[in-house]
């Protein structure tokens, strides 16, 4: 494993981060989201929400996790959206790129947004996830995340249920 940093990311980190969920997207959601909606991701427009979302949610933070000082992982941390959980945390994106995936990187990563969601004082952690995506299950499940029965319906080219995971802190 190279060195790794992981640290606080700022508004001049939104096209690294853009660039790591895109590639991410690219590869993850393949037979899952439709292909032409894969094909137009652009990293311009990405960046331009992760920024929106810097500027108009206060508590919202962005991590973004380096391997020998590149940009390979990116994650957030913030309050939960939903209110049948309101003292929690969640991470509403947690991505590597593809060629980083399964190599220890993501543990590094979800190990420091829980200590950040820990000092923060949520004692619950959540995240969405889409219900098809069996890789990002099974690294939840691995890593102590629950599913927690919440479900909704989202629209990316067509209907996709997502399902909630939860971690709750002793």
């Amino acid at each position: 494993m190279q060195a790794v940093t992981i640290r606080q990311a700022s508004l001049e980190d939104t096209p690294a981060i853009a660039r790591i969920i895109n590639a991410s997207w690219r590869a993850a959601y393949v037979g899952i989201v439709p292909q032409e909606m894969l094909d137009a991701l652009s990293d311009e427009k990405k960046q331009s929400q992760l920024a929106a979302g810097l500027e108009q949610y206060p508590k919202m933070r962005y991590y973004l996790l380096e391997a020998d000082g590149v940009p390979v992982g990116a994650t957030c941390l913030h309050p939960a959206r939903e209110e049948d959980l309101p003292e929690a945390g969640e991470f509403s994106f947690f991505y590597l790129l593809p060629a980083f995936w399964r190599s220890g990187y993501g543990t590094l990563l979800l190990a420091h947004v829980e200590r950040e969601a820990k000092t923060r004082g949520y004692p619950i952690l959540c995240c969405w996830t889409l219900e098809e995506n069996v890789r990002a299950i099974a690294f939840y499940e691995r890593n102590g995340f629950r599913r927690d029965g919440a479900r909704q319906v989202v629209t990316i080219g067509k209907s996709l249920e997502v399902v909630r995971y939860i971690k709750v802190f002793p």
